[in-house]
This record gives C-alpha cells, sequence and structure tokens, in this order.
C-alpha cells in the first residue's frame, strides 16, 4: 500500500533525500492510521516503524495532525489529478461522465484507507484540526467542483448531457458519489 506522494523535484541531492524520507515516513504513519486509527497511533510508533530516532521524525514531520494533513492533502490533489485525467482521456461524449464516475470510484477503492481516515474520522478529530484544515481541505473540494464543472460544460457542449447550470449538476454529482462511497 503505497501512498504515491507526488514529490516535487527539490534541487539538491539532500533536498531530494529529506522528501523521500518524508514520503516514506508518510506511508509509514499511513499503514498506521489505517490499522490502529489516527487516534491510537503515536509519534513514538511511527518514528520507531520508520526506522528514525524521535527527534529525526518531528523534524521530517512537526505533529500528528501535520502528517494527517498531508496525507488527506495529497490524496485530494491525486483525485483531483485522477478525476481530471478521466476527462480528458474519455473515448467519447457519451463516455465522459461515466468515466468520471468509475474513476473515482476506483481511486476511492484503491485509497479507502485514506478515504476511511477522511470520512471517518473527520467528525472525531478536535475541534482545532477541523478548523484549521477544514479551510485548507475547503479550497481542494472547491477545486475538485471546478474540474466536475468543466465535465458538466464539456457534455453540454457536445449535446450529452444537459444544460441545467454546471456548477449545481457539479454539486449534485459530488453529493451522489460521496453518499455513495460513505454507505460503501
Amino acid at each position: 500500500m503505497s501512498t504515491n506522494i507526488r514529490l516535487v523535484a527539490p534541487s539538491g541531492r539532500r533536498a531530494r533525500e529529506r522528501a523521500l524520507r518524508r514520503a516514506e515516513v508518510l506511508d509509514v504513519a499511513r499503514r498506521l492510521f489505517a490499522r490502529k486509527g489516527y487516534h491510537r497511533t503515536t509519534m513514538v510508533e511511527v518514528a520507531a516503524a520508520s526506522e528514525v530516532a524521535l527527534g529525526t521524525l518531528y523534524r521530517i514531520c512537526p505533529s500528528k495532525e501535520a502528517m494527517l494533513w498531508s496525507l488527506l492533502e495529497n490524496y485530494v490533489d491525486q483525485l483531483i489529478e485522477h478525476v481530471r485525467r478521466a476527462a480528458a482521456e474519455a473515448a467519447a461524449p457519451d463516455d465522459l461522465l461515466p468515466d468520471v464516475v468509475r474513476a473515482q470510484l476506483a481511486f476511492s477503492l484503491r485509497n479507502a484507507d485514506v478515504l476511511r481516515l477522511y470520512l471517518s474520522g473527520w467528525t472525531g478529530y478536535e475541534f482545532t484540526v477541523r478548523q484549521r484544515f477544514g479551510e485548507r481541505i475547503d479550497d481542494k473540494y472547491e477545486e475538485y467542483l471546478s474540474v466536475l464543472e468543466t465535465v458538466f460544460r464539456r457534455g453540454a457542449r457536445a449535446g450529452t448531457l444537459g444544460a441545467a447550470p454546471p456548477r449545481r449538476l457539479a454539486v449534485m454529482l459530488a453529493g451522489m458519489i460521496h453518499a455513495l462511497v460513505r454507505r460503501w
């Protein structure tokens, strides 16, 4: 189970090594959070499983909360890119919407551990965590809705999707997908 953390190509060998180490630590945290739960996982356990000293871990990720943010933000960034790619690669206008929905559901299945963290844990996180991260995730959600809006605009131009306001259709589709994923 790999996080597929996207690494910005840092310049210099040391910067690349730090980025790689951070990705490895986040992958370990992801597995521990999935197995034990966010609240029951400690920084000491993440350090031990990552084979780094606790002080080194705190230099890599200053808190467990920061690890969670990184995992969730990375998940949403990858989801947006996955949906965007599915829309761009749709073979025909009639395939556009089904391809996008299938792509999102497949991505959610492959990343069920992080999705579970987001869906089930969100209500259990401390208020300050939700408040600070909520603004960031809201921005990412708006980006996601914009991708879906583009899908509906393309479909409307091709005559395969209705002409209802694309934003409204994007919100409705996102809600239906999220409800399906939650029940699933």
